[in-house]
């Protein structure tokens, strides 16, 4: 469990080093996010069954990430600096939800334990 939450927290980070910077390319977002979203659908969501106290956290996670992605989508097809800024504003701002999300969820194993 420790394991693939240290992993999903690697690849949010990465991600939010990706938006952070002047001018994100879209394509590694959209890659790393893949990457992020595929790692948390087959590692992270199954934790629900085996830690009923983590599941609440786990569906703000799956909301977050789904609205993530839409930033991610909006982000690339942008055409004005000041949409695409708007849209790495609500990206940083989504992944900074996530990786308190992760610390939530460090908190639920660390009690089951």
């Amino acid at each position: 469990m420790k394991k693939a939450l240290e992993t999903l927290r690697s690849h949010l980070q990465t991600l939010m080093a990706l938006a952070q910077s002047a001018n994100p390319d879209g394509g590694a977002l959209q890659a790393q996010f893949l990457l992020t979203q595929q790692h948390f659908q087959h590692q992270m969501l199954p934790l629900g069954d085996d830690l009923p106290s983590a599941q609440p956290v786990l569906t703000e996670m799956n909301r977050t990430l789904r609205l993530l992605a839409m930033d991610v989508a909006f982000l690339q097809a942008a055409r004005q600096s000041t949409t695409a800024q708007q849209r790495q504003r609500q990206m940083v701002e989504k992944l900074g939800q996530l990786l308190s999300f992760c610390e939530a969820m460090a908190q639920a194993i660390a009690n089951e334990v």
